[in-house]
């Protein structure tokens, strides 16, 4: 009995262990991880500064710095997006990737990146990318803190969110960061985990296009947009008329005679209300809402000017059927008005806010607001039916991704209605924008991005990196000038400037553009000189929006 019990004791161990070994054999053949850069040297695509330099490999000695702006492990950049590219000597297998960046504001005048981006590929001339991330802790005053960028495969996956591959597969890793113009950026360690070889999950990163967003169906076929400022001033701004638009139709001849077309799109929009509120930050209510919609498309409204204006030009073109594609702003409901008004005509107010109301009341009252306003704005278009205009797309007036959580469901709440009335959704992102490189992700058809060089004094180099930026997520270009190049040399030359870099980075001839003029009839004021160098302003953005402009 007893050799039995033993038989049988033997016989449940011998089960055990061979259960046991599959586990055991599936253990060994997991990869060890390592830091592949550790040790490891790599290219900047420019120096940091002299004042923290990178004397050597700092970004890969494994020394971490600390929360004092003056250790020494840190290194520290101005101006212009960085570029660090890492040879691993051989395509490898890649886990993650971590990137090491401080904050001290206003203290040391640091401050995080809103993105940091990274790359891997096969050739260093062929990019795919594995990430964009954007900055946690956003920019706030406080003593020093740091934060680590990352990009997990086992999360992230390869190309695209939930891809089953989770390690990327290739030689050389590039991580990008952006920077405020006016502040510092400090970066430390960059870790690239993985294994040689190529391990079970990895894949090979296929390369993006990196290219502007180009003319086409999602642009509605619009090449070159112009932003006719709409709303409320004093000074009568925002009050368009056929005398103003038709220099923005047409070119117009030095005899003031209309001898071709101009601009393709006209986007409506407009930022302030008579009572001072604000379209676009979320501060303005349903009375505001209505009171843009009359000024834009009653009977003698903005619209109609841009009607008969068109109608004009196309029977002096011989084209008397052309019709101007239009594409119409909505409103920022914001996040916090609880008394917005009532859009259903339920006797209640639509609210807003979060704290007040919850989370899925207050995303489903902006939507409300959102679809009355796309409904109200193609009923009143229908009404007027106008002869010479087409409605083509819609435009979210915000210019960045809110920084709340519900910012990115909102934006593919209100796409979704746009797109539903057979709209496209079209954005212009200011240079500075939060998760402006998600905007495909959240519904947007074309973007156009802001290199905002026109407004301050910065150096030239601002459009070479908006360009690239621009590049690298797919987007057009937003061309920046107003009046105040007709008098000040300061701002003809960076007029200038924007035309030059189209030439020198490819965006006149390949690109979506957009087109901020300020809120005044400029290009009539332009047109219409008889000082040569101010009608120059107005020939030569005319032959950039042809592609033959040439410095």
């Amino acid at each position: 009995m007893n050799s039995m019990k033993q038989w049988i004791s033997l016989a449940v161990c011998m089960v055990m262990m061979f259960a046991l070994m599959p586990d055991v054999h599936a253990a060994e053949k997991q990869p060890e991880l390592r830091n592949l850069a550790k040790g490891l040297s790599y290219e900047w695509s420019e120096t940091p500064e002299s004042s923290y330099p990178d004397t050597g490999n700092k970004l890969t000695d494994g020394i971490i710095g600390g929360l004092n702006v003056l250790d020494p492990a840190w290194t520290g950049h101005l101006h212009k997006t960085r570029e660090i590219v890492f040879d691993l000597g051989s395509s490898k297998s890649i886990s993650s990737i971590k990137a090491h960046f401080l904050q001290d504001w206003p203290g040391s005048a640091i401050l995080f990146p809103l993105t940091v981006s990274m790359y891997a590929s096969d050739d260093k001339q062929h990019w795919g990318t594995l990430a964009n991330k954007a900055t946690e802790h956003l920019w706030s005053d406080g003593p020093p803190v740091d934060q680590y960028y990352v990009w997990d495969g086992n999360k992230d996956g390869v190309e695209k969110p939930g891809h089953d591959a989770t390690m990327a597969y290739a030689r050389y890793i590039k991580v990008t960061f952006s920077m405020h113009p006016r502040a510092w950026s400090f970066i430390d360690e960059i870790e690239i985990w993985g294994t040689d070889g190529k391990a079970k999950g990895a894949k090979m990163v296929h390369a993006d296009p990196f290219t502007y967003l180009q003319p086409g169906k999602d642009t509605a076929g619009i090449s070159n947009l112009s932003l006719l400022y709409n709303g409320y001033y004093a000074n009568g701004e925002g009050n368009w008329t056929n005398e103003k638009l038709i220099p923005e139709i047409s070119y117009i001849n030095k005899e003031g005679k209309p001898v071709d077309w101009f601009f393709d799109g006209f986007l409506m929009l407009g930022l302030m209300t008579p009572q001072g509120r604000d379209f676009g930050g979320g501060g303005s209510y349903l009375s505001d809402w209505k009171w843009y919609l009359d000024k834009t498309l009653s009977d003698q409204g903005d619209l109609h000017q841009l009607n008969e204006a068109t109608k004009e030009v196309g029977a002096k073109l011989g084209q008397p059927k052309h019709k101007s594609k239009v594409v119409m702003m909505i409103p920022n409901p914001g996040e916090y008005l609880s008394d917005f008004g009532d859009v259903d005509g339920d006797g209640i107010m639509e609210n807003f806010n979060e704290g007040i109301v919850g989370k899925e009341a207050a995303l489903a009252n902006r939507q409300k607001a959102v679809s009355w306003w796309i409904q109200e704005v193609k009923k009143r278009w229908n009404i007027q039916n106008y002869s010479n205009l087409e409605l083509v797309g819609m435009y979210w007036l915000d210019e960045q991704v809110s920084t709340s959580e519900t910012g990115p469901e909102t934006l593919r709440l209100v796409n979704k209605l746009v797109h539903d009335q057979g709209f496209k959704a079209f954005w212009i992102p200011h240079f500075l924008a939060y998760k402006s490189f998600m905007w495909q992700d959240v519904g947007f058809d074309a973007a156009a991005f802001q290199p905002n060089y026109y407004f301050e004094q910065l150096n030239v180099d601002r459009l070479e990196d908006a360009s690239n930026i621009a590049k690298s997520y797919g987007m057009g270009v937003e061309m920046e000038f107003d009046d105040r190049m007709l008098t000040d040399k300061v701002f003809r030359d960076r007029f200038y400037d924007y035309l030059k870099g189209g030439v020198q980075y490819g965006y006149m001839r390949n690109a979506f553009k957009a087109y901020y003029k300020g809120s005044g009839p400029v290009l009539k004021n332009a047109a219409a000189s008889t000082d040569p160098e101010i009608r120059n302003l107005y020939d030569s953005l005319y032959r950039f929006t042809k592609g033959t402009y040439s410095s």
